[in-house]
């Protein structure tokens, strides 16, 4: 690999790991808006702060340092108690990070670059607030050699640190540091030295570089670092700050840092050593004995162990999205294989070829499961970063509102999470325009002035259910049935359910609000929710109570890449039904059909189930068999039965989607390639049953929307009620 592909790699590397801290950065700082006394998470602002600008300056984005720089020593002020948490410092850093993700973006496809004058504004009124003048950053552009003493003089008395900023018990101690890279510490873009001069900025240095471990030349790789640091520093900061410079590589490197025996030994060394004296292993006169002595007990102590003695162990791996979706989809290949060795085996009658058949049955299960819960990522990072569209359209809209967290670490296919954002954004917009009422509006009808918005998420069988609701005044059925029938959505004279109404506030351009904002009005955001909703095999269900609230949730499914299944055959036809949905089989004989009078309905244990016949909503002419069977599946709407010709078993379905000249068949969530080469389509068990109501509705005349589909198939749990009808 050439040295340009590895510098891009290490700013990739870089980019995916200054995402991260911005997105908690920003969860802390709203979080401290909150509870502004929270020393915690005044230290959590700090802390990512901190390791954006050492890690910026480390990979080469020097603006982005620089500009971050001037915000720690903000909060640096604030750790300090010299400085009050405000609003108007909180926004200012929110405003900051808007323009430090702009800086970590440039170059990134459309990305907007970061603007030059917002970011000087910003600073300006940082400085305005802490009340200190822009110090520069001459330390940190400095050689190496000077950064000790340039701090140290910078500082001003023995009381400041390096950076200029007084400490808690402003007393001068040494410090025993040592600062051991890892093998592979700078194939992952680290360089020791930029550490090196960024711990002189604390104080005064004293170093002793060990080349001990330097191999011969015959077996020296130059992309290793074989050098070690042992450091007396003499600072007024504390060990937590002293960690804080290794931050970001802690967890590639051995770093032990202690305190030396006596505070007060800074009187007995040299001027030269206490002002900072050169870190290069070549002049190792200016530490003194009493140095040396202390640098060894600091050996002995740690064993004189070093990472790059043994390998390096990392507790996790960083891998692009794209060589997961190759794997994944390379497993989804060896199970269509696997199908098909199960039906040659089957065929056979050898019993060598069933055994095999079935280790790699077996094998291929196992590698399915494991490469799905790869792709599993907890929801909580799209949860959390809705945190700053509340508080900014909070802000805008002159609305009180606080977003609560349900279910953060429910888990779902990274691939459903990626196109989350754009649904969940548009749900939140919407509540906050039209569901949540002003603060007075609320006080006079008893509510408190501060609304909620609740995120939640948890499993449900083989689905994840993302639920977004609000306390504000829920949705006006009538309204949205008129303004159906001003739009010619809907005739006038036609009634429609409660769960029919509010489907229409999903239709493309459909909106109630008779004034466009800048947040929602258009009728675009609910169309978009519904669009991406079906893109993912997902449905959305609606509840609103006039002024108690409005709740919507999503059903989305865990995966979109191989899901289990039960196969199932309708004449010369198979289909696959997913196994999750699925309750139990039954039996449906000629006589169960003779005791129903020829209704839809089956008798399972005492309590009533509608089914529908696949065979007669599919059009399939086929004679059907004496004996059919019922699969008993569990949807939003209560249990259901499909009526099939015969259960042809389990199947581990590798879904293949139908292409765009299908997009608009909703019965279907796929196909699937079956093991002996034929397609079978995978059926949807909530489109079915809401398209059989639906198709029942319009062939009713002169009853309401529904009406013969539950007069035909009543709801479950009716059993008693049926009879007597």
């Amino acid at each position: 690999m050439s040295i340009a592909s590895k510098a891009d790699q290490f700013e990739m590397a870089f980019r995916e790991e200054g995402r991260e801290v911005l997105v908690d950065l920003e969860s802390a700082l709203l979080e401290l808006n909150d509870n502004r006394g929270d020393l915690e998470l005044v230290g959590r602002v700090f802390r990512a702060l901190h390791t954006i600008k050492g890690s910026g300056a480390m990979f080469g984005f020097e603006d982005l340092s620089t500009f971050t720089h001037n915000l720690e020593n903000a909060y640096d002020e604030v750790r300090n108690g010299r400085l009050q948490i405000s609003s108007e410092l909180i926004d200012l850093t929110l405003s900051a990070l808007d323009q430090i993700r702009a800086m970590l973006e440039e170059g990134q496809g459309e990305a907007q670059p970061a603007d030059p004058a917002a970011c000087a504004e910003i600073l300006a009124k940082v400085r305005h607030l802490t009340g200190k003048p822009d110090r520069p950053k001459a330390a940190a552009r400095s050689n190496l050699p000077v950064a000790g003493s340039r701090a140290r003089n910078e500082a001003g008395s023995a009381n400041d640190c390096g950076n200029g900023e007084r400490v808690a018990d402003g007393r001068m101690r040494e410090w025993l540091v040592g600062f051991a890279p890892g093998a592979d510490f700078m194939l992952n873009g680290a360089n020791p030295l930029l550490l090196l001069r960024e711990l002189g900025q604390l104080g005064g240095l004293s170093v002793i570089a060990s080349m001990a471990a330097v191999p011969p030349l015959s077996e020296l790789d130059p992309e290793r670092c074989y050098v070690s640091w042992d450091i007396v520093l003499a600072t007024a900061a504390d060990r937590d700050a002293i960690r804080d410079v290794f931050i970001f590589v802690e967890d590639s490197c051995e770093l032990t840092i202690r305190a030396a025996a006596s505070p007060e030994s800074t009187a007995d060394r040299t001027p030269a050593s206490r002002e900072g004296s050169s870190v290069r292993p070549a002049v190792p006169s200016v530490v003194t004995a009493g140095d040396r002595a202390a640098l060894e007990d600091n050996r002995a102590a740690t064993g004189g162990r070093r990472v790059y003695d043994t390998p390096d162990h990392a507790s996790s791996l960083r891998v692009p999205a794209a060589k997961l979706d190759q794997f994944v989809n390379l497993v989804g290949e060896l199970v269509t294989v696997q199908a098909r060795l199960s039906e040659i085996a089957a065929q056979r009658d050898d019993l060598e070829i069933a055994s095999v058949s079935e280790e790699i049955e077996r094998l291929t299960s196992s590698l399915r499961e494991n490469s799905m819960n790869i792709r599993m990522m907890p929801i909580r990072a799209t949860f959390e970063k809705f945190r700053r569209l509340v508080h900014d359209l909070a802000r805008d809209l002159g609305k009180n509102v606080e977003l609560t967290i349900e279910g953060a670490d429910t888990e779902l296919d990274k691939t459903v999470i990626d196109q989350l954002g754009d649904p969940l954004m548009h749900l939140i917009r919407n509540s906050m325009d039209h569901g949540i009422e002003p603060p007075d509006l609320r006080a006079a009808t008893g509510k408190r002035t501060t609304a909620t918005i609740h995120l939640s998420a948890r499993h449900s069988g083989a689905s994840v259910l993302i639920g977004v609701s609000d306390d504000g005044g829920g949705i006006d059925a009538e309204a949205v049935e008129q303004r159906a029938i001003e739009r010619g959505l809907v005739a006038s004279g036609v009634q429609l359910t409660e769960s029919e109404i509010f489907a229409l506030i999903f239709q493309p351009g459909f909106s109630t609000a008779r004034q466009v904002t800048d947040v929602s009005g258009r009728g675009v955001g609910m169309d978009v929710v519904r669009m991406r909703v079906d893109s993912l095999r997902g449905s959305i269900d609606v509840a609103s109570k006039p002024g108690l609230g409005t709740s919507v949730t999503l059903r989305l499914p865990l995966t979109l890449a191989i899901i289990d299944g039960l196969l199932v055959s309708l004449g010369e036809a198979c289909f696959v039904l997913p196994l999750a949905n699925i309750l139990e089989c039954i039996e449906l004989t000629r006589a169960d059909i003779e005791r129903a009078n020829g209704k839809h309905i089956a008798n399972v244990r005492g309590e009533i189930v509608p089914y529908i016949r696949l065979r007669e909503h599919f059009s399939i002419l086929t004679p059907r068999p004496e004996i059919e069977q019922i699969m008993v599946v569990q949807t939003e709407g209560g249990r259901y039965g499909f009526v099939v010709d015969q259960v042809l078993g389990n199947c581990q379905t590798v879904i293949k989607n139908l292409g765009r000249f299908y997009r608009h068949v909703q019965l279907v969530s796929g196909a699937t390639i079956l093991g002996n080469g034929t397609v079978a389509l995978i059926l949807d068990p909530e489109r079915l049953v809401q398209d059989a109501v639906r198709a029942i509705s319009h062939n009713a005349r002169g009853r309401p929307a529904g009406a013969e589909f539950r007069s035909k198939h009543p709801r479950p749990g009716k059993a008693q009620e049926q009879a007597e009808s």
